[in-house]
């Protein structure tokens, strides 16, 4: 199962496991992962759950801004919508998550398997 972790001075702190079909981010109260900053959107972003379209048994992570003020960023790039992958960093508003999937196929595996 994959999941988003706060990460404050440099240390992973609150979880926010990705256990249904979305995770909401926002301001507003009623978002799985609540943000309480003025620099985030009351519906800022989603995490939306999706079977992988070429392996059945993998499912996949797009994290979509809700046409937030102040955007949402991967890896320190402005995204509108991206496919999360192991170890990505999320940003939002002031705060910042580091999203873990540790059933996502390691591509190093995959390049040892299939040598040139």
């Amino acid at each position: 199962m994959a999941k988003l972790i706060l990460i404050v001075d440099g240390v992973g702190g609150q979880h926010f496991d990705i256990d249904g079909d979305s995770l909401s981010i926002g301001r507003s109260t009623d978002n799985d992962v609540h943000i309480d900053d003025l620099a985030v959107s009351n519906q800022h972003a989603v995490i939306e759950r999706n079977q992988d379209e070429h392996f059945a048994e993998h499912v996949e992570y797009e994290l979509r801004d809700l046409g937030s003020t102040n955007s949402t960023f991967v890896n320190d790039v402005k995204i509108s919508s991206k496919k999360l992958t192991n170890n990505d960093i999320v940003k939002v508003g002031w705060s910042t998550f580091k999203f873990v999937d540790e059933s996502q196929p390691s591509m190093d595996t995959t390049a040892y398997i299939l040598p040139d």
